[in-house]
């Protein structure tokens, strides 16, 4: 047919497949094109291993056809199309096409003996980077700006391929290229930074330390005919340069050839704060002076390089001279403007991260410390964000390098609660973050804060005091998991115990300044205490060995007691010590029948005596009781009454720590406890809440110590002063039984004790104030008013009426005066009883949890049932309520009821329960009436299946009666679950 022709014989092969020659070969072009394409769009991927995949794809495509004879138009081509993505702003495209240019670079002169070599020279390399960067045509200012940075990275390309360090590359190629670079930098002062940077960054490592000393004086060259040289670019170079090369450096422009000699501070002040000398010899010119540094976003290199160079020197005084005249004294003066302060900030940043230990201090030094406290103080301020900056780099360099924070510590720990002060977690985060090493040297930063606290008056000393100890606290929080290492508490927590003790209880020899002031003592030795509560979820051994810890160290100071110890304190004490060592040995020798009693007692002992060193009221026959109850105990004795009674007077004062003490001891003991130790906390149930109330549970007369009172502690300070270092719960509870105003209206109401006292004053049906105005009116009365002139208004009285009337104002006055504070003292009383109350029904949810089968737990049916109607406070109730709950639930789930001996015993207490259900009450009360009803009848029927029979009777008369009765205040639901749990047990048998 016309138009076809006939296939050549050899290529009857090809045709024999299908494809022609020549349109595989096409083919084959455009395939290696679709690839080189796709590599070339890699090289601006945000991935890194992407664009290394596309860079590494242009250069086997290259390599591969390096036998090619248009290899040197493919290599050019390359270049060319390298050189112009560079002036792309696309994604990464400056960062691929920077590595993909640098090794095709490195790739042509390799192979440029094969290729034309007068167009692989540096000159011709570098004026194509020059033409290919230039814009053509009028350009926007972004668009000159791609420009001029893909110059820029086209000429770190070049850098990079090291074609510098070639011994065939002519001096004068590279001094061309130097002067490139140079006239670049000119342009803009971003872009001598950029550039100086760029030449930096060669020369301080990398192959760039192998350039020939030639090159490096071709370099000095260039900079000094661009004028760079004594600029803070030309600072940063000179600097790297006389590290290795300098001999090359010129004499004449620094004073001793450096420019960080003392010699030179001033100028370097003044160059690193933005101006050149060069321009200030233009000054007055056509030519604006520039002051860069004011503009800065971040700090530029130059900052890195010389506190590089100062750390490589590790000269301290240059170090110190130089940040006290350039930093403080440039960057951070008070009259330096906000932007220039914000980068002063940053370079405080700078130097953090990197700065030499020692040098830390320096950096961080009080008036530093100061404006970061400023400035973080409050979110309005211009310099907050650039201050946490700061904050980042603290934080950082302790998690990298923990042995650092004690240093840093002490710097920001100078000017008090830093943490509070900045509202951050400064402080915390490197506590948290520190191992055992550096902890005991944040340790022995606190001794030396605290003992010598910087303030600028002596009022701040206890603040700052105070603030220390509730850090102390929180490292030991912190650090709960690293209280002990095997059968030995840490040293760095001895170190703080002893602290505690040397700050709280003794005159030590390193004397305070100022001196420790009463009420300073007394909150170390709160927080003392605290540390060992905070220790109470560890093993026994630990707290046995803190409690230890902290008892020899007392022990050994009797001596130097700031309150010197009574003869019977001593005496108990050496006897409890007696003790402490008998049990540790019983337990170490495994000698002790009671595995649980042993350790408890250890507690408790150590316990009551720091309780005796902290002068608490009864400490000390607290503690010769406690003894008592331990020899009896020993010698085989029933001895849980006592151990009760003292759980139950810590649990009565208002500290948190002691409450976690007892909680923690009581769950040791629970199951030594008897019906008569039991019956203690019976009693204090059914005590009323009023003043009589208190004043029966403690017997104490009206004036009474102030015990289990939410507001005031053991030592007269507020509890507000540490309810951020302990635990909160109690304090809670308190607060909301005495918030809730509708509450106390109810409880002022049913409180007898505060009608009594207006009775006897005026009617039932006057008040307070009624009251005071009569008696106001009767005493102006019998001063002679009524009998004043008829033209008077009364208002104008002589002396001698004045004088009559003094007497019978001042009774009034009196009078009420006593009615208010009588009344104060049953709300006191009523919030301490309360509180009391709570925390001993915390004490049975304890017991309940481990002891539900013992039969003597059934004691606490009826009084929690009752204490659920008769409280007034709805908190307390739901409590009592939830105890009961706990234990039923707990018998429910591991089936196991109590079996009583006595049943009718059982079926008295069940009787009474019925009384309680027709007393009325909440609903609340209905439902533990009901269900501690249903329980003993689970109880009885479970013993004896007949016993049903009496107890269906005892349902029938109360429903009898509530049916009889329109006014009875039984509640329904009790007949109903009564049936629904007579059905259920019914099938279940």
């Amino acid at each position: 047919m016309a138009g076809l022709k006939r296939p050549r014989v050899e290529d009857n092969a090809t045709v024999s497949e299908g494809v022609h020659p020549s349109r595989k070969r096409r083919l084959e072009h455009v395939e290696a094109n679709t690839a080189l394409a796709q590599a070339y769009n890699d090289l601006a991927d945000e991935i890194p291993s992407v664009r290394l995949r596309g860079a590494g794809d242009i250069c086997k495509y290259l390599t591969t056809e390096s036998l090619s004879p248009d290899q040197a138009h493919r290599t050019d081509a390359a270049l060319d199309r390298l050189v112009k993505g560079l002036c792309s702003g696309r994604k990464a495209a400056r960062l691929g096409f920077s590595v993909a240019l640098s090794e095709v670079l490195r790739l042509a002169f390799s192979q440029s003996k094969s290729l034309d070599a007068d167009d692989f020279t540096l000159a011709k390399v570098t004026e194509k980077c020059i033409h290919l960067t230039r814009p053509e045509g009028k350009v926007s200012r972004q668009e000159q700006r791609e420009y001029l940075l893909g110059r820029r990275f086209a000429f770190q390309a070049i850098l990079q391929s090291n074609i510098a360090l070639r011994e065939d590359i002519p001096d004068v190629d590279w001094e061309l290229y130097v002067k490139a670079v140079m006239d670049l930098a000119c342009h803009k002062d971003w872009l001598r930074t950029e550039c100086s940077a760029m030449l930096y960054e060669y020369l301080d490592g990398g192959e760039g330390t192998k350039l020939t000393l030639t090159r490096v004086q071709g370099l000095i060259d260039a900079l000094r005919q661009a004028k760079v040289l004594k600029t803070a670019e030309g600072v940063a170079l000179w600097l790297a340069i006389s590290e290795r090369w300098p001999e090359a450096l010129p004499k004449g422009v620094w004073a001793k050839k450096s420019p960080m000699s003392a010699d030179e501070q001033s100028s370097l002040k003044k160059i690193l704060l933005g101006r050149s000398e060069e321009e200030e010899e233009e000054e007055g010119t056509h030519v604006k002076p520039s002051q860069s540094g004011t503009r800065q976003s971040h700090p530029s290199f130059v900052w890195r390089a010389v506190l590089s160079w100062l750390y490589q020197r590790n000269v301290s005084h240059d170090f110190e001279l130089f940040w006290h005249e350039v930093v403080e004294r440039g960057l951070l003066h008070t009259s330096a403007s906000t932007e220039r302060k914000a980068l002063g900030l940053q370079v405080v940043a700078l130097a953090v991260s990197g700065a030499l230990p020692v040098y830390l201090g320096l950096v961080l030094n009080e008036g530093i410390v100061r404006m970061l406290i400023t400035q973080r103080s409050e979110n309005s301020r211009y310099l907050f964000d650039a201050a946490k900056q700061v904050l980042d780099s603290i934080v950082a360099r302790a998690k990298l390098e923990p042995e650092v924070a004690p240093r840093v510590m002490h710097a920001l720990l100078a000017g008090g609660a830093f943490d509070q002060q900045t509202k951050t977690r400064t402080i915390e985060s490197m506590l948290q973050r520190a191992d055992e090493t550096s902890l005991e040297g944040v340790v022995a930063t606190f001794r030396m804060v605290i003992l010598r606290p910087r303030v600028d008056s002596e009022g701040q000393v206890d603040a700052r005091r105070r603030a220390y100890a509730d850090i102390l606290l929180n490292l030991i929080r912190l650090h709960k998991n690293k209280h002990s290492s095997g059968q030995f508490i840490a040293p760095w927590l001895k170190q703080v115990l002893q602290l505690l003790v040397d700050l709280g209880y003794r005159d030590i020899a390193t004397e305070p300044s100022p001196p420790l002031a009463d009420a300073t003592r007394t909150i170390f030795r709160s927080r003392l205490t605290s540390c060992v509560s905070l220790a109470m979820d560890q093993p026994a051994v630990v707290v046995a060995g803190i409690l230890t810890c902290i008892l020899d160290t007392l022990a050994a100071s009797w001596k130097s007691l700031s309150e010197p110890l009574s003869k019977q304190a001593k005496d108990v004490l050496r006897s409890a010590e007696q003790a402490r060592k008998d049990i540790a040995v019983k337990i170490a020798s495994q000698s002790v029948a009671d595995a649980t009693a042993a350790p408890a007692f250890d507690m408790l002992f150590g316990l009551s005596m720091l309780q005796v060193y902290n002068r608490e009221a009864d400490s000390v026959e607290a503690l010769a009781d406690l003894q008592e109850s331990y020899d009896a105990w020993e010698a085989g004795a029933e001895s849980s009454t006592g151990v009760v009674e003292l759980l139950l007077s810590f649990v009565s004062k208002p500290s948190a720590s002691l409450r976690k003490l007892a909680e923690r001891t009581f769950a040791v003991l629970a199951g030594n406890v008897t019906a008569e130790s039991l019956r203690s906390f019976v009693d204090i149930l059914q005590q009323q809440e009023s003043l009589s109330g208190q004043q029966q549970l403690f017997e104490q007369q009206d004036d009474g110590a102030e015990i289990a009172n939410g507001d005031v502690d053991d030592d007269g300070d507020k509890m507000e002063e540490i309810v951020d270092v302990e635990d909160e719960s109690d304090m809670e509870i308190v607060n909301g039984d005495v918030a809730n105003a509708s509450e106390e209206d109810d409880e002022e109401d049913s409180d007898p004790s505060s009608d009594s006292g207006d009775g006897a004053d005026g009617s039932a049906g006057e008040d307070e104030e009624a009251i005071f105005d009569r008696k106001l009116a009767d005493a102006l009365g019998t001063a002679g008013m009524e009998e004043a002139d008829a033209d008077s208004d009364g208002s104008d009285m002589d002396d001698e009426q004045m004088m009559a009337l003094e007497p019978h104002l001042a009774t009034i006055f009196k009078e009420r005066s006593k009615i208010a504070s009588k009344k104060q003292d049953n709300k006191d009383a009523k919030e301490n009883i309360i509180n009391f109350k709570n925390r001993v029904l915390d004490l049975l949810a304890i017991y309940v949890k481990s002891q539900y089968g013992n039969t003597i737990a059934m004691d606490i049916i009826l009084p929690l049932t009752s204490l659920v109607r008769t409280t007034s406070s709805k908190p307390t109730a739901e409590k009592a309520f939830a105890v009961l709950k706990q234990y039923f639930e707990a018998c429910n789930k591991n089936k196991s009821l109590p079996m009583p001996e006595d049943d009718g015993a059982c079926f008295a207490v069940l009787s009474e329960i019925h009384e309680e259900v027709k007393l009325g009450g909440s609903k609340l009360h209905a439902n533990a009436c009901s269900r501690s009803s249903l329980f003993l009848s689970k109880v009885l029927v479970a013993k004896v299946l007949m016993h049903y029979k009496r107890i269906s009777k005892m349902y029938g008369a109360l429903q009898r009666e509530w049916y009889m009765d329109p006014k009875s205040k039984v509640h329904g639901s009790i007949f109903t679950e009564w049936t629904s749990w007579s059905l259920a047990t019914r099938k279940q048998r």
